[in-house]
């Protein structure tokens, strides 16, 4: 059976976006590098000029061949300008007309579904759906958190994996429908959370001061990882810390880096109640703002306080939010500039 003009639109998209994965080698860099596809990183090194502006009436747009341009909003939070930037970058590569996007266009419709409209921009968005959310970055993650199926019916797991794969709760929910990893049911169901209120059980009772801005759930499993954020999230440590047998977590690490410690709890599993358990101990920090730090947490034997070099969670954490007007981060860093 011959497929329909859309399905294969769809599948050329797909391909050209699996196409620029290898050819940058985005696979392996991703999957060391923090879990997430750099797109602004991707367009730079494919010499696309990439721009940021105060838009207002779309966000974002692009130029074809061959001035080969992109222009994105700043007036949106990271997530959208990512996937905003892999729409426009799928214009350019599939050497489309001159394209401006509006938010019906890009954030409207599930990117991995088979819906009508024009072929262009079906195109596109099946571009920026596969190049930042492809199938093997959800098996990365699902590996390292161990998260299985039944996991990510959970929408608590699902907020924490849309952070670390940078996009939105609703596009990691369409995701998961179109590389099959659950059903179309069961992701009908988990996008009718809402995200402010994974937002609040993430953080107890403390939430961000901006309504964009995300809480993080890190545990030993996390450890190695490179976090990319807003300088407004909260991050959220659970950890296991065995106190009967004289060990703690030593915390300085979030005070030497200037965050705020909001929270710090203890409490044993009572199902069932067992003599020297372990305690959970959740912490909820605030960083100081934008920027960069290596958060390094030690779990430490009371009578040791100096302990050794052993790290038992280390984390990268770059909070610089949303791209500014101008230039991308990227491109500045190439240049030696700083902002």
């Amino acid at each position: 059976m011959a497929r329909s003009p859309t399905s294969a639109a769809r599948l050329r998209a797909v391909a050209e976006a699996k196409r620029v994965h290898r050819a940058l080698d985005l696979e392996k860099r991703a999957t060391e590098t923090g879990g997430q596809v750099d797109i602004f990183e991707a367009v730079v090194e494919l010499d696309i000029a990439l721009i940021f502006k105060p838009l207002d009436s779309a966000l974002g747009f692009c130029l074809p061949a061959p001035l080969r341009g992109i222009m994105v909003t700043t007036q949106r939070s990271l997530h959208i300008q990512r996937f905003t930037a892999a729409h426009e970058l799928g214009h350019v590569i599939l050497e489309h007309k001159g394209s401006i996007d509006k938010e019906q266009q890009i954030l409207a419709r599930d990117p991995f579904s088979g819906s009508k409209g024009d072929i262009q921009e079906i195109q596109a968005e099946a571009f920026a759906a596969e190049f930042l959310l492809p199938r093997w970055l959800y098996i990365h993650h699902a590996k390292a958190q161990e998260w299985g199926t039944g996991h990510l019916r959970n929408p608590d797991t699902v907020y924490q994996l849309s952070l670390r794969m940078g996009a939105s709760y609703t596009a990691t929910c369409w995701g998961l429908a179109g590389h099959q990893f659950l059903s179309r049911a069961d992701v009908e169901i988990l996008r009718k959370a809402k995200v402010t209120q994974l937002k609040t059980s993430a953080g107890k009772t403390f939430k961000p001061e901006n309504s964009w801005a995300d809480v993080w759930r890190f545990t030993r499993k996390d450890s190695g990882s490179k976090v990319s954020g807003n300088p407004d999230d909260l991050l959220r440590f659970d950890l296991d810390e065995m106190v009967d047998s004289g060990y703690y977590w030593d915390l300085s690490d979030l005070d030497r880096a200037g965050y705020e410690v909001l929270a710090d709890e203890s409490d044993f599993s009572r199902e069932p109640l067992v003599y020297g358990s372990p305690a959970r101990r959740t912490v909820i920090a605030r960083p100081p703002g934008r920027g960069s730090a290596e958060i390094r947490l030690h779990e430490r034997q009371v009578a040791d306080s100096e302990g050794d070099d052993e790290v038992d969670l280390q984390l990268r954490v770059v909070l610089d939010g949303k791209e500014d007007k101008g230039l991308s981060r990227t491109e500045l860093r190439r240049r030696g500039i700083q902002r």
